[in-house]
């Protein structure tokens, strides 16, 4: 693997082709896609951050309406003060907070498994893989109306694996049976780009090297244009 090739957590968008690394890559193994959380999930983690942020300023200017005829006028100054640097310290710290764990935790097809990283806090996180000779099925699914509609999805993988606990949400999803990517867009697609992986490494593996990677909205004249552009993948 060329040491020149940038490491995918510092990438702040991801786009073919993908010419990233990551931890524990094998030097034949190669990205056939990788992606993040919509950004809308981080938007709506930032705008409840903000509210919680308005709602330790709000409570200063109550404590000091509650107290005002029992402290000072400095006082009550200096605890509306406190609660206005509390909350942008919250803000601040929440926001960057946020960001690295949405910019982190990351999901990686590639032509020997699936593999995802997350991030419980910035320093640490888990890491969960299943090979593609594991993988039983997959499936994709919309979790709710608002994801729905702004098309939003849940990728699955069934593994061959025994299952060994109860699935709940990342990251202390603990059923060793299924594997999830949660919060993706265009889940539907790569679904079925994922059925046609699985079919091509059951019929030759070794043919992997070369097979197409996923390419979101690559439908139609477009894949064609794709395929007579780049004659060395085939899918």
């Amino acid at each position: 693997m060329s040491q020149h090739l940038p490491n995918i957590f510092t990438v702040k968008h991801f786009q073919f082709p993908y010419l990233y690394k990551f931890a524990g890559q094998a030097t034949d193994e190669r990205i056939l896609y990788i992606t993040r959380e919509h950004p809308l999930i981080l938007a709506f983690r930032q705008i409840f951050i903000i509210i919680a942020a308005l709602f330790l300023f709000f409570i200063g200017y109550v404590i000091t309406m509650l107290l005002g005829s029992f402290i000072s006028p400095s006082t009550s100054s200096l605890i509306q003060i406190s609660a206005t640097l509390v909350a942008i310290v919250f803000i601040i710290v929440g926001f960057w907070w946020t960001s690295v764990l949405w910019r982190k935790g990351i999901a990686v097809v590639t032509t020997k498994r699936l593999t995802k990283f997350v991030y419980i806090t910035p320093w640490n996180h888990y890491n969960f893989s299943l090979p593609l000779d594991m993988v039983v099925d997959t499936g994709a699914y919309d979790k709710g109306w608002l994801r729905a509609i702004i098309d939003l999805g849940t990728i699955t993988a069934r593994s061959s694996a025994v299952s060994s606990g109860v699935s709940t949400d990342d990251p202390s999803r603990v059923n060793k049976k299924y594997f999830f990517i949660d919060n993706i867009a265009h889940a539907e697609d790569l679904h079925h780009y994922l059925h046609k992986l699985l079919f091509a490494f059951r019929q030759d593996w070794t043919k992997l090297e070369n097979y197409r990677p996923f390419i979101p909205n690559l439908k139609g004249e477009k894949r064609k244009e794709f395929m007579q552009q780049y004659p060395e993948y085939w899918s």
